[in-house]
């Protein structure tokens, strides 16, 4: 065999390296021999017979030759260098010897040989590439060893160590680009695109085996990187077309260039070309026809660009479409955008589809996976729509041998026939529980002591290395290696202590890789929630990435998103948290479905998405420890990949304390199938409750309403168990039907459903049934899906504690008090639900739909077990969504006038044909609302929403605009008017405000409230104003609704109602969602019952855990609505008003009755009161379900749902992946448990009563006594004084509560301040005396005020160190005028406020980012150095004391800033300082600035004049000549050319967005104002709109203050005079008086100056008339006394020069020129021009002179030589003849 050598001479600087020894060539003989046996062989070296030679990369080292039929050694023979055909280089001898041994065979040696290589996947290796677009190099690397020659090789199955090294224009040698692992024997696919420069690149690959520790021969690739490329994102490849193709491309490239187009097909194939220049088009599509093939099939089309001579082309894009002929019946499918590589237990996008089948709308067809030859999926789906785009997903789950990778096919099929070729995957199948064993990291207590000799080493278990720890205030005796109570060994480190580890879990990126990291930890002894105990973060921006654990939060940012609502999950101190963390990208198989999982226990709570560019790397290491809290913790694991959830589950369950409890959990999550992967419905069933349907039920991509069998099992009560049929299902819920996933309501045929029970017997047919014996039977049954706003601990426990819990307070309505089973509230319980379908054997089988409540549906009438035989006269009704007015009780319910209706077909009571009052999720005849309307209008009569209009009722209806939208009425406060007191409403559907008529007339303030004994009496109105009148109406309403509500309502069940509403947060429950019924007796009264208590705790209705846990019904959130929906509910708020005593005694009552049935014996309130939440929430709902069931359930919904949400399968106002909260267990326990302390406060119960025992007492003297108090959480403080409770008021956490307790001059007072756990305090200091240094220590303080803003300032001291202030949050200093110096703050890293003006600071020196959000500066402050701060804001910053005096300007990554707006500012503040101005140094980075006028572009453009200088990024001057910019300036208006470049030359790092046109810049700001208003936008003027000016309309005569206008000579369409329209120039008097203009510039198009046009310009000094000209009036240039410099145009040909044109023009000195054609000479045409050079007479005739033409001066007149005698001698020259001069 051959092989070519680069052969060079010997003295060419041989290199020995690798040179063969004879030894070790003669052990080589036999080897080569079978190499060159083998030589045609595709695996033998005769590859390596086209070696091409690299010099540049290779290595020379004399080895061996070949020749003569053999190989030789041979000294001074250098070894064969450079790249083989399959891309492996040769530079080495060891690349050759690995070379030689990848391609032998043969013999029998026992030695291990091994064959490591990378192959390229690819069509070629030398690629090209487009700008922009992504380049994929794909190759596998193969590692495999034999020890025999007569063995075949195995794969190692090894990882190897890849390194991509790149070498192009940027660089001369090949730099490593990237590092990562890779595993053998599976195809890799990396983009490479990033580290591309345009032209030539080289791009190297070497992998070496992690085990084998052998290199492969590198692999190069040789990418061609071009500005072309090509794209058709828009094109609708999935519309069957029956005429011509557009193809909507996307071309970039401004070079000539060449497009080809190919449309391949059965029997069919034409190529198009087509030059398209140097078009660019980016934005706008090129598009292109492609004529259609004439026949029905499938096509593919193809297309590229490549430049004029082929050298450089685009990557190739192609497209399957359907092309169809009218009247064809064929059923075609086109296949697009295949999956490269599909992944075990993973869903995977094989691919894009669509479909054709001649005129039908809806196809079917089968879609089959085949591995090995048998089928492991089948899907046959019969309701494909055609020519619509489809995604097959398989999540593929496929149990195997080992983790061999394997191949799939994909088949679609119509029947049994091919569709289409079938498309073979490799399958990754390294995924799967094999992970689990994969940690690269475990940190275990386990096997730790304090008595080890290496306690303050941390140990990696999974290898045994060591990673340094550094300890900060470690107690041996207490902290260390610990054991908890229970004897369980942790790490523990104390409040005050803290470990530091030497481990940076995310140092290496894994967004395109996967994490997993697990902490087992404890908190305990929480002094403050603010502090993490645990991070894994750097600092990024303010903020962080990583991974913060805090007492009750964990909170996940990457580096692009960091918004903690929908990154963090709450969890709850005490608890032992087993906390997992996932990064998934790519989840599933759905390319860019990235996902990151906080799982706590096992069960996901919490995911978001991020995007492929995305990042989590950083080098933050594993910090623990806190001062405010004690942590233990039970165990740190990290995987280098994303752990499924069974994997995260096992290591949970690993980490269980006991043996039975591990098992325990396991048999809980044993209802996976034999793969687990699904859930299993027979290992399901065995232990939990289940209902399966067997038809589709329901949801948003399937929304037809569907007939079956519903069964349903119980687990605990299999007696109970029952299966029904004919049940129709359908979506049930307003808001559950926006979602993917919905609730479905379950209704029993009433002449057809059987009911099969337990014991095999039937009912007839159309029975109701009973779900349990304890319930009233039914035909309505709700199974309500598992969304956060709808979490089963919300429904479950509130329903089913609402009617034990009324009881229990003794509140019973008349059925309950004859019936056990009767209820005011719906029943349900948890369960797991499956469609039930059968497969193509015929076998029955179980699809997992997700995690249910399931119970009696609201809207059956038998529901709570009301006899309506007994109570005929019973209605109960339903509170209709989205508030409508008539629910709120806020407008008048009067039958009369007809504008409320019931409506038969929406079964509900309409105002203003909207659903107010509904009667299909109630019971009771219609005609029965007779007696609700009373009730109501009660209600409605006593409104408190009163407003005066002291006007008429039609001044009213006059300004409707101004008051139609305010949720109030309007009485007449006019006096002496004729409505005078009358109420009004407004009436929508009449356009217009109305009489308040509940059917009595319309409500007279007066006559309803004066003299009537609710507290008003007709002398009280005397002498108020309106506003006093309208307070004591609204007093009077709310007493005579408490003396009227009675006979109508049931008081004490309406408080009972809106207090446990209040308690839970039922936000939802005060319009919507509500429920008043009544039995219609003569003593019955009006009441309330529960349903759909679901939106409550923590979760908003939009699914998210927004709701703080201090929430109360009148509060608005940040846009300014209210969080609770119908805060303005008439009905609750006059509840409110009227009984707020027994309001306090009913939720006191409530809480002693939770106590009561949550059944603890012993233990303080709050414990007794969470014991109520454990029993009927926790215990029924997220202790029900194990977290197979949860994660299960969180895909199924959540997931599955964000994937058609981002394909735009359906639309929400909430991305359903952030409402992935899984059991939401801690973070409800930690919710529930500070409302109960929040609620304890609120209505001084337990903990906040007199007698609460967590106090701070002290003894008091004096008459009063103030406390300031600051609580930890939001509360109401409270003080007991002596006996009293005195309850302070709402106050959020950090806020200042202060108390004035009267102490009534006593000696002293025992005052003992309750929750004392929960406050810190600090009090005002600036009316204490003070004086000198002051140092402040405080961790815990997070406001300090020390001055004050408007009182007096007694405090004086000089100077301030704040020492250990991490908590200062604000600081106040404002006014101390004797503070002075530096201010060091940097340590304060969570500063958000500080206030220093009115000091005599001169520099305040911040932390390096943080949350600052104000900052006030002093006068003196000299330096303005801003950097990372995300929250502050350009209003936020308070330099107006001290912008003339600041010289250091650093505003570096704040967001939020605006820094070329505050540098303006102060340059303009330092305008006067002129060349000397403070400002000296300037830094401004990362700022992005939008503007709508473009006039701080001139004033930044002075900073380019040399006067300003930059700052380094540290602060430091010295290293910028012109001050740094570095950001983007987006101006949306007209600017000046000439600023936009001067900052453009300068400022290289500036980016100038001008979106709008130049102006012209005129050097007079008078002039360019006046213009701009005239004839511009008020701002500026553009050319055009100057060169459109016909007429200066006088504006600038007598105008004393214009100086310059030389842009006159853009005014080139002025007309002189409107009689002649054609003719430019000045008109009369253009500029007379205006005798401060220095100079002018006449246009260019200037053909006449009207007379007077410059007279009086006494400070122009030059002018040049244009030779356009042709006429002068007189008067021109008179008494320009400054004028200099003029001239005569020689277009001026009339016979007579005006008169008085430079009369007194004293300055004129120039030589002016008379043109011959002048026959005469005007008056006083040159007099008083006292220094004027002379006047050159052109003609040889002497003019004809007019009185006192050339005045009194002395000035010499030329005139031709030859006629200076006519001249002398000329009638009227005589008297000149001294003055003239020949020439």
């Amino acid at each position: 065999m051959a092989l070519n050598v680069e052969h060079k001479e010997e003295n060419e600087g041989k290199n020995s390296r690798g040179r063969l020894s004879a030894e070790e060539f003669n052990n080589l003989i036999d080897t080569v021999k079978e190499l060159e046996k083998d030589a045609n062989t595709p695996s033998s070296i005769g590859e390596l017979k086209n070696v091409s030679p690299e010099s540049d990369t290779a290595e020379d080292g004399s080895v061996l030759l070949y020749g003569n039929n053999g190989w030789s050694p041979a000294t001074g023979v250098f070894i064969p260098t450079g790249v083989a055909e399959d891309g492996s280089i040769i530079t080495t001898f060891e690349d050759l010897m690995n070379y030689i041994s990848s391609h032998s065979g043969g013999g029998g040696e026992t030695e291990i040989q091994r064959n490591l290589r990378i192959i390229n996947n690819l069509d070629s290796k030398s690629l090209s590439a487009s700008k922009g677009e992504p380049c994929h190099l794909n190759f596998t690397f193969i590692s495999q060893e034999r020890y025999s020659t007569n063995e075949p090789y195995e794969d190692t199955g090894e990882r190897g160590f890849c390194q991509i090294s790149v070498k192009n224009s940027n660089s001369a040698e090949y730099l490593v680009v990237k590092q990562l692992y890779i595993s053998s024997g599976s195809p890799f696919s990396i983009d490479v695109a990033e580290f591309l420069a345009s032209g030539a690149n080289n791009v190297m690959i070497k992998v070496t085996g992690e085990v084998t520790e052998v290199t492969a021969p590198a692999f190069v690739y040789t990418v061609q990187l071009t500005s072309l490329s090509i794209s058709a994102d828009n094109f609708k490849w999935w519309t069957a077309y029956t005429g011509a193709i557009t193809l909507p491309l996307n071309i970039s490239g401004n070079i000539s260039k060449t497009l080809y187009v190919t449309v391949t097909g059965k029997d069919y194939n034409e190529s198009y070309q087509i030059q398209i220049g140097t078009g660019v088009y980016t934005e706008t599509a090129y598009n292109y026809s492609v004529i259609h093939p004439g026949v029905t099939g499938v096509f593919n089309i193809s297309a590229y660009v490549s430049n004029s001579d082929g050298t450089v082309k685009t990557r190739t894009i192609s497209f399957n479409v359907i092309c169809a002929v009218a009247g064809e019946q064929r059923k075609l499918v086109a296949v697009n955008n295949i999956l490269g590589r599909a992944t075990n237990w993973s869903e995977n996008s094989l691919f894009d589809y669509a479909m054709y089948d001649g005129d039908n709308v809806i196809t079917s067809a089968k879609f089959t996976i085949k591995k090995d030859g048998e089928d492991v999926f089948t899907s046959e789906e019969d309701s494909i729509a055609c020519s619509a785009r489809h995604t097959f997903s398989f999540p593929m789950e496929i149990e195997t041998m080992d983790n061999t990778e394997f191949e799939i096919t994909a088949h679609i099929l119509d029947v049994d026939m091919e569709l289409t070729s079938p498309i073979t995957y490799q399958v990754n199948n390294s995924l799967g529980y094999s992970a689990v064993s994969g940690a690269v990291f475990y940190m275990n207590p386990k096997t730790r002591s304090n008595r080890q000799g290496n306690r303050q080493e941390i140990i990696n278990e999974m290898d045994g290395s060591v990673i340094p720890g550094s300890w900060e205030n470690m107690n041996w005796g207490n902290d260390g290696w610990q054991s908890d109570e229970d004897g369980n060994k942790v790490l523990r480190l104390m409040a005050g202590s803290s470990l530091r580890m030497g481990y940076s879990p995310f140092k290496n990126e894994c967004a395109r890789t996967g994490k997993t990291l697990e902490l087992d930890y404890k908190v305990d002894n929480v002094t403050d929630y603010s502090e993490p105990v645990i991070t894994i973060s750097s600092l990024s921006g303010g903020s962080f990435v990583g991974l913060n654990i805090y007492a009750d939060d964990i909170i996940m940012h990457s580096q692009s998103l960091k918004n903690d609502d929908v990154q963090s999950l709450h969890t709850f101190e005490g608890k032992r948290t087993r906390l997992t963390l996932t990064i998934l990208p790519d989840a599933y198989g759905n390319s860019g479905f990235n996902l990151c999982i906080l799982y706590v226990n096992g069960v996901k709570n919490r995911e978001f998405t991020y995007e492929s560019n995305d990042y989590f790397a950083h080098n933050g290491m594993i910090v623990i420890g806190s001062g405010y809290a004690d942590v233990d913790i039970y165990g740190i694991r990290e995987y280098n990949q994303g752990l499924t959830s069974q994997g995260v589950l096992r290591n949970y369950i690993n980490w269980l304390n006991t043996t039975d409890s591990k098992a325990i959990v396991t048999e809980n999550n044993d209802i996976l199938d034999l793969h687990g992967s699904d859930i299993d419905f027979e290992n399901t069933k065995d232990q939990f409750n289940v209902m399966t349907f067997d038809n589709t039920i329901p949801y948003m991509a399937d929304q037809s309403t569907r007939t079956g069998m519903l069964e349903v099992f119980f687990y605990d009560h299999p007696e109970w168990n029952v299966s029904i049929s004919n049940v129709t299902a359908k979506g049930q819920g307003t808001s559950s039907m926006k979602y993917w996933i919905w609730n479905t309501r379950y209704q029993l045929d009433k002449k057809l459903s059987v009911i099969r029970y337990a014991d095999g017997s039937d009912s007839t047919a159309g029975a109701k049934w009973s779900m349990t014996p304890s319930l009233p039977a039914g035909r309505k049954f709700t199974a309500k899906k598992n969304y956060a706003s709808s979490m089963q601990s919300h429904k479950i426990g509130a329903v089913n504690s609402y009617t034990d819990l009324i009881r229990e307070v003794g509140i019973l309505n008349e059925a309950m008090r004859a019936d056990a089973k009767v209820r005011v509230s719906v029943w349900e319980a948890p369960f797991v639900c499956f469609e039930k379908q059968t497969n193509d054997e015929g076998e029955t089988i179980y699809i997992f739909r997700g995690l249910y409540t399931f119970g009696p549906d609201k809207g059956d009438a038998d529901t709570f077990g009301y006899n309506t035989d007994t109570y005929p006269n019973l209605l109960s009704i339903e509170g209709s969504d989205n508030s409508p007015l008539l629910t709120l009780f806020r407008v008048p319910w009067n039958p009369a006038k007809g504008l409320i209706a019931y409506n038969e077909d929406e079964e509900a009571f309409q105002y203003n044909n909207t659903n107010c009052w509904d009667f299909d999720a109630g019971e009771g005849e219609v005609e029965n609302i007779s007696s609700f309307i009373p009730a109501y209008n009660c209600v409605y009569q006593c409104s408190p929403r009163l407003k005066p209009f002291n006007g008429t009722l039609e001044e009213l209806n006059a300004q409707l605009s101004g008051y139609k939208n305010e949720p109030c009425e309007f009485w007449i406060a006019k006096s002496g008017d004729i409505n005078q007191y009358n109420v009004y409403y407004f009436e929508s559907s009449e356009g217009r405000f109305m009489p308040s008529d509940i059917g009595e007339g319309t409500i007279n303030l007066l006559s309803q409230l004066a003299d009537k004994g609710y507290g008003l009496n007709t002398s009280d109105l005397a002498g108020k104003t309106d506003d006093e009148l309208n307070t004591l109406f609204i007093n009077a309403r709310i007493q005579k609704f408490r003396m009227d509500a009675p006979a109508y309502w049931d008081i004490d069940d309406c408080l009972f109602f809106m207090n446990n509403v209040e308690f839970n947060a039922g936000t939802d429950e005060r319009a919507k969602n509500t429920y008043p019924y009544c039995f219609g007796t003569e003593t019955s009264r009006w009441r309330w019952r529960v349903d759909d208590a679901d939106t409550r705790f923590d979760t908003t209705n939009r699914g998210l855990p927004d709701k703080e846990y201090s929430v109360e019904t009148h509060d608005t959130d940040e846009t300014g609505a209210s969080v609770w929906n119908g805060e303005t509910n008439n009905f609750f708020n006059l509840m409110e008003l009227a009984f707020p005593e027994e309001k306090i005694a009913s939720m006191r009552k409530s809480m002693t009755a939770m106590q009561t049935l949550g059944g603890l014996k012993s233990g303080n309130d709050l414990e007794k009161l969470f014991a109520f939440y454990q029993k009927y929430y926790f215990d029924q709902a997220q202790e029900y379900f194990p977290a197979n069931a949860y994660n299960a359930d969180a895909k199924y919904c959540y997931e599955n749902g964000k994937l058609a949400y981002n394909k735009g399968h359906y639309s929400n106002d909430t991305d359903p992946i952030t409402q992935s909260l899984g059991d939401h267990y801690l973070a409800e326990q930690r919710w529930i448990t500070k409302r109960i302390l929040y609620m304890m406060s609120k209505y001084s119960f337990g903990l906040f009563s007199a007698n609460g025992t967590d106090t701070i007492t002290v003894r008091a003297a004096g008459n009063t006594i103030k406390y300031e108090l600051t609580p930890a959480m939001d509360m109401y403080p409270a003080i007991a004084n002596g006996t009293s409770i005195i309850r302070g008021a709402r106050t959020k956490a950090g806020d200042v509560c202060v108390m004035e307790i009267e102490l009534s001059g006593s000696g002293d007072q025992q005052n003992a301040i309750q929750g004392a756990s929960y406050l810190q305090d600090i009090g005002d200091w600036h009316n204490k005396n003070v004086t000198g240094s002051m140092i402040i220590q405080g961790r815990m303080l997070r406001d300090i005020r020390l001055g004050s803003k408007d009182a007096p300032v007694i405090i004086s001291i000089s100077s301030l160190t704040l020492s250990n202030c991490v908590s200062l949050q604000r600081l106040l200093l404002s006014n101390i005028a004797t503070l002075a110096g530096t201010l060091n703050l940097s340590a304060c890293s969570h500063l958000q406020e500080i206030y220093a003006d009115g000091t005599s600071l001169t520099q305040i020196v911040l932390p390096s980012g943080g949350g600052l959000r104000v900052i006030q500066y002093s006068r003196l402050n000299q330096y303005l150095s801003l950097s990372n701060y995300p929250l502050l804001t350009t209003e936020g910053i308070g330099i107006d004391l001290c912008r003339d005096v600041i010289t250091d300007f650093f505003i570096v990554n704040c967001p939020n800033l605006s820094p070329m707006q505050l540098l303006v500012d102060i340059m303009n503040a330092q305008t006067g300082q002129e060349d000397n101005h403070s400002l000296k140094r300037i830094r401004a980075v990362g700022f992005e600035e939008t503007y709508n006028d473009s006039g701080m572009l001139d004033k930044l453009a002075t900073l380019a004049d040399g006067s300003y200088e930059g700052l380094s990024s540290e602060g430091l001057a010295g290293e910028d000549k012109y001050p740094v910019l570095d950001g983007t300036i987006t101006v949306n208006a007209n600017t000046y050319e000439d600023s936009v470049e001067a900052l453009r030359y300068t400022f290289r790092k500036l980016t100038l967005n001008i979106n709008g046109e130049f102006y012209v810049r005129f050097k007079d700001p008078i002039v360019q104002s006046m213009i701009a208003e005239s004839y511009g936008d008020g701002v500026g003027t553009k050319m055009e709109q100057i060169k459109s000016v016909r007429s200066l309309n006088n504006m600038f005569r007598e105008n004393s203050e214009i100086t310059s206008f030389d842009e006159f000579k853009y005014f080139i369409n002025v007309i002189a005079r409107s009689e002649s329209p054609d003719e430019p120039g000045l008109p009369y008097a253009a500029f007379m008086g205006c005798f401060n203009l220095k100079s002018i510039t006449i246009m260019p198009t200037a053909k006449r100056i009207q007379p007077s046009a410059f007279e009086g310009c006494t400070a122009l000094k030059k002018i040049v008339v244009p030779d356009t000209v042709c006429f002068l009036g007189t008067n021109i240039f008179s008494g320009c006394t400054s004028l200099e410099s003029a001239n005569i145009p020689k277009g001026f040909t009339d016979s007579e020069f005006p008169s008085y044109v430079f009369r007194d023009c004293t300055s004129l000195a120039s030589l002016i020129e008379m043109p011959k054609t002048v026959t005469i000479i005007g008056m006083g045409a040159f007099s008083g021009c006292a220094s004027l050079a002379g006047v050159k007479m052109m003609g040889d005739i002497p003019p004809s002179l007019k009185y006192n033409a050339f005045g009194n001066s002395t000035f010499p007149i030329y005139v031709p030589e030859a006629a200076v005698g006519a001249y002398k001698s000329a009638s009227g020259w005589t008297s000149l003849a001294s003055r003239i001069v020949g020439y």
